[in-house]
């Protein structure tokens, strides 16, 4: 958990200050919908307004631009910030609230003052970019009035702070009125700053004079599993933790735990962009096979017109023009049946109809059948891309994925470079497969059918064994032909390739395996996909 109050913030502004201030800015970058990346020289510092991940921070990678794009907000701060410098960034009182200030030389030769609010509220938050005389330029987020009726901020209407409680401030606060608020447990409640935790883990006045004075202190915690359990800026800790790095500033905290938590502004959009189509893909794939199940069961009569027809004929020569209807002996079926025949149409016209009429429903109950399975396999494919979407833990995975779902045609990706082809190229070479060791055997596996495919293709040997799970679309597991497999081994490989189905727990299915050589990769087929004949299976529990 990275833990952000106001009281945190203070002493993360005064760190930006020591890195920023006094500097120009060069360019502006909008990452996607609600991150910004302000570029000062070789800094690149981000402002993110989403509600997981409400902070500013200056990043040492480079941010994917998402947007297809620019923003109107976007073009609003490369007109007014780029080619400014930063003078000054305060904060409002003690409230997640930073205010920086650019100063900017116009056309005409005059100094222009630009303020841009970061209001980090989580949900709420928003960037908004202001004139000297706080009128509103642009904002990140725009709400209309009906959304948001208690304030407007609409460009070239006066800026106005959320509407905040008041609460003292702890530069104010004497011991009389912390240990009041402390003993009716309201400190969270009345004190500017605190947060939750803090407030928490505050034991006396002097504690909390302590922290305000005490310089950024940045640091991590973790369980016995690695697992991070608090990333802070102040002097606190858990009450149960096993480990703590500490950091020489906030910008190696930070940058150090959006990797490790997989929340950059990059990774989080690409996975709810892949996610977004293929949820789009998932439910177009559903609604057209209940359609075609729909059209199925009403078109599986279809033969009855054939019958009708071989009827019809053997009393052909008793029919007339100008009958509507004609009553006949089934022979199909032992009984006597009524057929309905077109009276401005000769009887042999009449027997056409009900033929064409058989043939047309024939071939679509036959071009349904094909349909239905083809449209099957698709939610299939798409049911595995989700998991390994949901599975993905590094950008480079994403990437992938992405690869795969453009060149299948299901995802749209603006070519941003003249030598696309080149670097589709790299990108297919370059495969970090997943590993794990299973009862001391390295079992490598791919995180995504691109990764499938060049696993059981490209990067094993014949004679390695390949585990999968049988009818279902998933990880494609392979065992050096070096190893020496017991049963006990193929059972716990088999489970692991059912794990990384995200199946229930206590889930029974069937695993199969086989040689490599025993694999076929048919011609044209969805990445992932392998055919096979030879192979053996085993039954295993979650």
């Amino acid at each position: 958990m990275l833990y952000l109050d106001g009281i945190s913030l203070n002493k993360i502004k005064t760190e930006l200050e020591t890195s920023l201030k006094g500097k120009g800015v060069n360019k502006v970058v909008q990452t996607s919908s609600l991150a910004v990346s302000i570029n000062f020289g070789k800094q690149r510092f981000i402002l993110s307004c989403f509600p997981s991940l409400s902070l500013c921070y200056l990043s040492d990678t480079k941010e994917d631009n998402l947007l297809e794009e620019n923003s109107s907000f976007a073009l609003n701060l490369k007109k007014y910030i780029v080619g400014s410098t930063l003078i000054s960034i305060n904060q409002l009182g003690y409230d997640r609230i930073l205010i920086f200030t650019f100063s900017k030389l116009n056309e005409l030769g005059e100094v222009k003052i630009y303020n841009l609010y970061f209001e980090m509220m989580g949900k709420h938050s928003n960037l908004i970019l202001t004139t000297k005389e706080n009128k509103v330029l642009d904002s990140i987020k725009r709400f209309s009035i009906e959304e948001n009726p208690s304030r407007v901020l609409f460009p070239g209407i006066d800026y106005s702070t959320p509407s905040l409680e008041k609460k003292l401030s702890p530069l104010n606060l004497n011991e009389e009125e912390f240990l009041k608020e402390k003993n009716e447990k309201s400190l969270l409640k009345n004190i500017e700053g605190l947060g939750k935790t803090l407030a928490n883990s505050l034991i006396s006045f002097e504690n909390l004079k302590n922290i305000l004075k005490d310089e950024i202190a940045p640091k991590i915690f973790f369980n016995e599993h690695n697992e991070i359990i608090l990333a802070t800026v102040l002097n606190i800790a858990p009450k149960e933790y096993d480990t703590v790095i500490t950091y020489n500033s906030f910008q190696e905290l930070i940058n150090f735990y959006l990797n490790n938590q997989n929340l950059s502004n990059t990774f989080k959009i690409l996975k709810d962009k892949l996610t977004s189509c293929i949820k789009k893909e998932i439910k177009k794939s559903e609604k057209v096979i209940i359609s075609i199940k729909k059209d199925l069961e009403e078109k599986k009569n279809f033969d009855r017109y054939r019958e009708l027809g071989d009827i019809l004929a053997a009393s052909l020569y008793s029919l007339k023009k100008g009958m509507t209807e004609v009553e006949l002996y089934d022979f199909y079926n032992d009984c006597m049946c009524t057929i309905p025949l077109d009276p401005l149409v000769t009887p042999q016209i009449n027997l056409e109809k009900i033929y064409k009429k058989y043939n047309k429903l024939k071939k679509g109950m036959e071009y349904n059948q094909k349909r239905l399975i083809e449209i099957s396999d698709n939610l299939k494919y798409f049911l595995g891309v989700e998991s390994f979407i949901n599975n993905s833990d590094s950008k480079e995975n994403l990437k992938l994925i992405e690869e795969e779902l453009s060149s299948q045609g299901y995802l749209k990706v603006p070519s941003k470079t003249k030598h696309k082809k080149n670097i589709k190229k790299q990108v297919i070479k370059t495969f970090n497969f997943g590993e794990i060791t299973i009862d001391g055997i390295l079992v490598r596996y791919g995180r995504n059918n691109l990764e499938n495919d060049a696993l059981t293709t490209k990067y094993s040997h014949r004679e390695d064994m390949w585990f999968h799970c049988k009818d279902m679309p998933g990880t494609h597991a392979v065992v050096n032909s070096n190893e020496s497999l017991s049963e006990k081994s193929i059972y716990n490989i088999a489970v692991f390739c059912g794990q990384q189905s995200k199946l229930p727990k206590g889930t029974k299915l069937t695993v199969d395996y086989t040689q490599i050589k025993y694999l076929n990769k048919p011609k044209g087929a969805k990445p992932g996909f392998v055919t096979y004949k030879i192979f053996k299976s085993i039954v295993v529990t979650l």
